[in-house]
C-alpha cells in the first residue's frame, strides 16, 4: 500500500485523496495494485517527498519526534500530514502530539533534550492545533466552557487540545489561553455564565494558583474541573483543590 501511495503522490494527488482512491478501489471490489497504472518513469525520486517505514502511530510518533529534535521542520509537517490522512483527527492529536510532547518532556527532565527542542516542539503542535481549532465547525450546543491555565503557567497545550476535541462536539468553549490571572477569569466568569470552567497546570508552583483560583471561582458559583501532569505525579495535591479532578 505505501508504495502504491508514493506513486500517487508522484503523480500529483495528496496523500489524503490517494488514500480515499484505495478506499474506494477497495469497496469496489477491484485491487488498487492491479487496477491503477504504476508510476510514470522519473515522476518522482526516492528524495523527493518523505513517507516513514512504517504508517504504525508509535512509528509515525517516534518520526515526528525526530524530526523535532533535529529541528527538521519539514519532515514533522509531513509526518503529521500523513497521520492525519491515515487515522481520525482525535487519535492522531491524542497519540502523537500530546504522547509526543509529554515524551520530549520526560528527555528534557532527563537532560537528555534541551529547552530548545521541547520549546521547537511545542510550537509546532501548538501550531497544528490552532488550525484545527479554527477548522472545527461552530457551535451546536448550548452549553459553554471556559477553559484557561492559571498565573504564570505557560504550558497550554492540554488546554488547546480539549478545547479541540470538545468544539468537535459541537461545545461552545471559549479557551483563554495561557498565564491568565485570576481576576480575568472572575471578569469573564461573570461576563459569560459559563456551564463549567476547566484550569490547567503542569508545575508544582502553578498548582498552588490553580488552587486559588479554583478557590475563588467556586466561591461564586461556578463548576470547576482541573488536571494536568503535576497532579498525577503527585497525587497527594488533589485533595487541596476544591474542584472536580478530571485525571
Amino acid at each position: 500500500m505505501i508504495k502504491w501511495l508514493v506513486a500517487r503522490q508522484g503523480e500529483g494527488l495528496s496523500i489524503s485523496r490517494a488514500v480515499e482512491m484505495w478506499r474506494e478501489q477497495i469497496l469496489s471490489g477491484k485491487d488498487p495494485l492491479e487496477t491503477m497504472p504504476g508510476p510514470r518513469p522519473g515522476s518522482f525520486g526516492a528524495q523527493s517527498i518523505y513517507l516513514p517505514p512504517e504508517t504504525g502511530l508509535d512509528a509515525l510518533r517516534a518520526q515526528w519526534l525526530a524530526a523535532c529534535l533535529n529541528f527538521n521542520e519539514t519532515t514533522a509537517e509531513q509526518t503529521l500530514n500523513l497521520a492525519f490522512s491515515l487515522y481520525p483527527l482525535e487519535t492522531v492529536s491524542v497519540d502523537l502530539l500530546a504522547r509526543g510532547l509529554t515524551e520530549i518532556g520526560m528527555l528534557w527532565f532527563e537532560n537528555r533534550a534541551s529547552v530548545q527542542q521541547e520549546h521547537f516542539a511545542s510550537s509546532l503542535a501548538a501550531r497544528r492545533l490552532d488550525a484545527l481549532i479554527a477548522a472545527a465547525p461552530a457551535p451546536g450546543r448550548p452549553h459553554s466552557i471556559l477553559i484557561g491555565c492559571p498565573p504564570n503557567e505557560w504550558h497550554n497545550f492540554s488546554g488547546m487540545l480539549l478545547t479541540l476535541l470538545l468544539r468537535r462536539r459541537g461545545l461552545n468553549v471559549i479557551y483563554l489561553g495561557a498565564n491568565v490571572p485570576t481576576d480575568r477569569f472572575e471578569e469573564t466568569l461573570s461576563a459569560i455564565q459559563p456551564s463549567l470552567v476547566v484550569l490547567t497546570s503542569q508545575q508544582l508552583r502553578t498548582a498552588a494558583n490553580l488552587q486559588q483560583t479554583a478557590t475563588l471561582l467556586s466561591a461564586h458559583g461556578a463548576t470547576v474541573a482541573y488536571g494536568g501532569r503535576i497532579f498525577a505525579m503527585q497525587p497527594g495535591l488533589i485533595a487541596h483543590i476544591p474542584a472536580h479532578y478530571l485525571g
